[in-house]
C-alpha cells in the first residue's frame, strides 16, 4: 500500500451514493446522519484527499413532468411540496459543499407511472478513476451491486476499498434495503451500518 505520511497515514476519498446511502440509513434505522460526523468517524486519523457526495436534484422540468404524470387530484399542493423539497435540499448541498464535501448533482429524470431517478454511476466512476494514483484508501458508502466492477478495477490499481452499508435484518424489515452480497465480498473491509449509528447520527 502506498502512503506519503512518516506516520503510515492513508491518504483516502470517500465516495457517497446520496439516495442508496439514505435508504441504508434514514429509512433502514430513522436517523439523519450527521455528515460532518461521518467523514470524522470514516476517515480518521488518516488523510482525507477528497470526498464526494451524489445525489439527483429536481428542476423546475421534473417537477412539472412528475406532476402531470402523477395523476395527483391537488397538483398544486403537490407542486409546491415538491419545490419546498428543492428548496431543502439546495440548502443542504451549499451545508455539504462548505463541510467538506464535492457535491455532484445530476437532474431527476421522470418515467412512465411516477417512477423517479438519476443515474450518477458513471460520475462516481470517473471520479473514483482520476484518483487512483493520489489515494491508498477508497471508502464507499452505498450497498448498490451495480459497483462491483468498479470496485474491481480499482482494487487491480491497488487502492483498498472499505464498503459502508448494512446487511442488517432490521434493514430488511422495514424497507427491504440490503447491501449487495456481491459488493461486499469485492470490498476489501466491509462496515456495517448499524455499528455506526450513534457516532453519526445528529
Amino acid at each position: 500500500m502506498r502512503n506519503d505520511s512518516a506516520l503510515g497515514a492513508s491518504r483516502v476519498a470517500v465516495f457517497v451514493d446520496g439516495w442508496n446511502f439514505k435508504y441504508a440509513t434514514y429509512d433502514s434505522f430513522g436517523i439523519h446522519v450527521d455528515f460532518v460526523k461521518l467523514l470524522k468517524t470514516l476517515v480518521k486519523d488518516d488523510i482525507l484527499i477528497r470526498a464526494y457526495f451524489y445525489t439527483g436534484e429536481w428542476t423546475t422540468d421534473s417537477i412539472d413532468q412528475y406532476v402531470k404524470l402523477s395523476g395527483n387530484p391537488d397538483p398544486v399542493s403537490l407542486k409546491e411540496n415538491l419545490e419546498d423539497q428543492r428548496r431543502r435540499s439546495q440548502s443542504f448541498h451549499r451545508f455539504l459543499n462548505r463541510n467538506g464535501y464535492m457535491v455532484i448533482r445530476k437532474p431527476l429524470k421522470v418515467f412512465a407511472g411516477g417512477a423517479i431517478k438519476a443515474d450518477l454511476d458513471l460520475e462516481l466512476a470517473i471520479d473514483m478513476l482520476s484518483l487512483v494514483d493520489r489515494c491508498d484508501k477508497y471508502i464507499l458508502c452505498s450497498g448498490d451491486g451495480d459497483f462491483v466492477p468498479l470496485v474491481r478495477a480499482v482494487a487491480q490499481r491497488g487502492v483498498r476499498i472499505q464498503v459502508v452499508s448494512t446487511q442488517h435484518p432490521d434493514a430488511y424489515s422495514r424497507c427491504n434495503y440490503k447491501a449487495a452480497d456481491e459488493l461486499v465480498d469485492s470490498a476489501d473491509e466491509f462496515i456495517e451500518l448499524s455499528d455506526l449509528l450513534n457516532e453519526i447520527k445528529r
